[in-house]
């Protein structure tokens, strides 16, 4: 069964890209320039979020957060794009299973997404 990936990206040539590198490698692919409710996330069910840090509504991390407080997501990988880093990581205040840099290498994206899958199937299966 093919793995799904969420990215949740507003600049639409970012969320085309990552869309077509996934999709290229053999992932289904919800691309959302936004969201209404953390339920609509949710019902998606998938094995990964990608999300931008930077959205017009909301920062990438308290979607984290919200992700991270609910019995259905709690357990899925959550994949923080950001162009910005402080001294201490973000994944320390909101979860994230990672913060990827940007820009960053496509090839690195893929590993990346690979393993947290495998990591979460092994850790709560």
């Amino acid at each position: 069964m093919r793995k799904h990936i969420v990215v949740i990206a507003d600049d639409p040539s970012n969320l085309e890209a990552i869309t077509k590198l996934l999709e290229h490698k053999g992932y289904v692919v919800s691309a959302l320039p936004s969201f209404s409710s953390m339920q609509e996330l949710a019902f998606l069910r998938p094995d990964c979020f990608i999300i931008d840090e930077w959205l017009p509504q909301i920062c990438g991390h308290a979607v984290c957060l919200m992700l991270k407080a609910q019995a259905q997501t709690k357990n899925t990988p959550v994949i923080l794009l950001s162009d910005m880093f402080d001294d201490e990581p973000l994944e320390n205040h909101c979860g994230a299973d990672l913060i990827l840099k940007t820009p960053f290498q496509p090839f690195n994206l893929v590993q990346i997404v690979s393993l947290l899958i495998r990591k979460s199937k092994l850790v709560h299966n």
